[in-house]
Formats: C-alpha cells, structure tokens, sequence
C-alpha cells in the first residue's frame, strides 16, 4: 500500500475516512483499512490525531507512460486514453493550438492516433464549449454570438426549443472554482500528473470499470446524459474527483468519432492507479 495505518495505534476515529479526496479509506469491521484506491497524496497523514498512519512499502504508481498502456491492455481498450491538464501558465515547450477547433475534437484526434499533446484555449475554441471545460468564454461580438446560438444550437430541428432550456441544465453541474488560461490536451502516456483520462469505452467495458471502481470501497459512477460532452465530462471530476460516463450529445459524438456502441469515461487522473490495480481482481479479470 502507498500508506499504511498501524492499528495498534489507531482509534478508528475516522477522521482520515471523512477527509480522504479519493475515498479510499474504509471500515472493515472495526477496523480503518486504507485501500489501493489510495494515490498517496498523504492528506489523510495530517488529520490523524494520533500519527497512526505512515508511508508504505509500495507507492502508487502515477507514471502516466507506465499507467497508460496498463490501463488499455487491462480493457483492451482500442482508442488511447486523453489526458487534460489545465494551466494557469502556457507551457513554451508544447505546441499551441491555433484554432478554430472543437474540444471534442482534439479528443476525437487522440482517440484516431495523434500523438503530440497540444495546449488549447478559450481563444483557440470554435465554440462555446470552452466554457464548459473551464477556460472561460471565447469572446465575440453580439450580433456574432446570436447568429451562432440561431443557426446551430436553438430551434426547430436544433438542440434546445428556447435559450432558458438550453441554460437550465447547467446548474446539474458544479461551477469551476477557477478558470484556467489553457489546458493541454493529449494521449495519457505524453502527459505527466494530468487532471483528467477520457477514453471510450464498450457497455461491457464499462462494467469492466464500474467493477473495479466499486471493488475496494463500494464506490458507484454517476452517468450524465441531456447535455453537452463537455459540461458533462469535466466539470464533475474535475470539481468532486468523482468518475462519470456519458453517451455524449449529438456533436460531441460526431468531433470525437464515437463508434455507435461507445460511451465516454472521465475520470480524475489520481483514480486512476487504484482503478488499474483494481482491474486485476475482479470477476472480469478471472474471466481473461
């Protein structure tokens, strides 16, 4: 284990249990077990009022070139995961994106086989769903903002019968506690330490994943459908560090040339080593 609780010391207070960001500390009987779900952040180190717990033998794996080819060989995954790392300074040693683009596109590029990592803006963004992924408005003029609203997102035939009810089903999401200059988007394997994994999946992979997640802790994965991928995929792991699925919406299936049997997993990337050592121990991994 990354960490480890010495339970001749320990109360079972619980206190590491309520302040763990991964959740992967659980009461077994009565005793606190820290579970492989852990990513050794160490925060549970400074709520234990009695120094019960210490570093372990075995720390978590966070090499995005080692955890990427596990993780799809453990799924067997044909698409390479995205990663997403936001930052509130543009990297001069990675290309930017010039745009215009679609978010879901750049994704759509990973998932066909790009291989460089590119750092993408609100001012690269073709449209609003920088907004969604927590970059901020790409700014335009009035009269440019309405005809785009008109043409593309709001009317008959379109996506929302009016703008209140293409508005209304933000708030089933968490706003963005900041607003990052540029996120740098590529395969997981290329970027160190990123916020985010994104990668399609079949219905029984999803299962694959849903297992393992919930193998250690009983944790579940919320699924979001009736907005756009990119609110839907972001901003809840991004805020909570929780997973979520989706079947996407209309264009970000099409930008991220989705096969018609995949949905889309997002995951907080310090979930991610826990999920790839949980895939070894389930049913599914028995079948293989």
């Amino acid at each position: 284990m990354p960490l480890k609780i010495d339970h001749d010391l320990c109360v079972a207070c619980g206190s590491c249990i309520g302040n763990c960001a991964n959740r992967a500390i659980v009461r077994r009987d009565e005793r606190v077990c820290i579970t492989d779900m852990c990513c050794d952040c160490g925060i549970c180190l400074r709520y234990c009022p009695v120094s019960a717990i210490g570093r372990g033998s075995d720390p978590a794996e966070l090499r995005s070139a080692v955890l990427a080819p596990k993780l799809m060989d453990k799924l067997s995954l044909t698409k390479p995961p995205v990663a997403m790392k936001f930052v509130q300074t543009l990297p001069e040693d990675i290309p930017l994106e010039k745009g215009p683009h679609f978010w879901c596109g750049m994704c759509g590029d990973v998932f066909d086989g790009s291989e460089d990592p590119l750092v993408f803006t609100a001012e690269a963004s073709t449209c609003g769903g920088c907004a969604n992924i927590g970059l901020g408005a790409h700014k335009v003029n009035r009269e440019t903002f309405i005809a785009a609203i008109e043409t593309n997102t709001v009317g008959p035939g379109k996506l929302y019968a009016t703008n209140s009810a293409m508005t209304a089903n933000r708030r089933s999401f968490p706003g963005f506690s900041e607003i990052a200059k540029g996120v740098i988007i590529g395969p997981l394997a290329k970027i160190e330490r990123p916020d985010l994994v994104l990668f399609p999946v079949t219905g029984q992979q999803m299962c694959m994943v849903a297992t393992a997640f919930a193998y250690e802790t009983g944790e579940v994965i919320q699924g979001y459908a009736g907005k756009s991928t990119c609110l839907m995929t972001v901003s809840t792991p991004l805020e909570t560090n929780r997973p979520v699925f989706t079947a996407g919406d209309h264009g970000g299936r099409m930008f991220m040339r989705l096969a018609e049997g995949e949905i889309l997993v997002s995951f907080p990337f310090r979930l991610i080593p826990g999920l790839v050592k949980c895939l070894d121990k389930t049913v599914y991994a028995q079948e293989k």
